[in-house]
């Protein structure tokens, strides 16, 4: 993959649990890194969640970066972006971490977007 096809700036976070003094814990997101990355959708699903059986829409992705060693599926991807003057966020969940060709040059991340974290 050429370094012109990552046109997508990301953010890569990791999660950190504190306990919040009342037995239970906190969940907060830290900034790992910005990367450019290359984000192709792969499918879309439409699943029922809750108690009320309420639908969502479960769509995969595969996120292509630059290697980065201590990436775990526990970590995310958030990508910040402005379309028609409007900006949004989009969350992806990542499910697996794969070295392409096991040579360190690529990491390919199968992510869920639509899915809680």
């Amino acid at each position: 993959m050429g370094i012109g096809a990552m046109r997508f700036r990301i953010q890569l976070q990791s999660k950190a649990e504190t306990s919040d003094g009342g037995g239970g814990a906190t969940i907060a997101w830290t900034k790992i890194a910005d990367m450019y990355a290359d984000i192709k959708p792969q499918s879309a699903k439409e699943s029922a969640f809750g108690q009320d059986n309420q639908l969502r829409q479960v769509i995969r992705h595969k996120i292509t970066t630059r290697y980065r060693r201590g990436v775990i599926a526990a970590d995310r991807i958030i990508y910040n972006y402005i379309e028609d003057g409007v900006s949004g966020t989009r969350t992806f969940n990542i499910r697996g971490v794969l070295n392409i060709d096991n040579r360190s040059k690529y990491i390919e991340f199968d992510c869920e977007e639509g899915v809680p974290t």
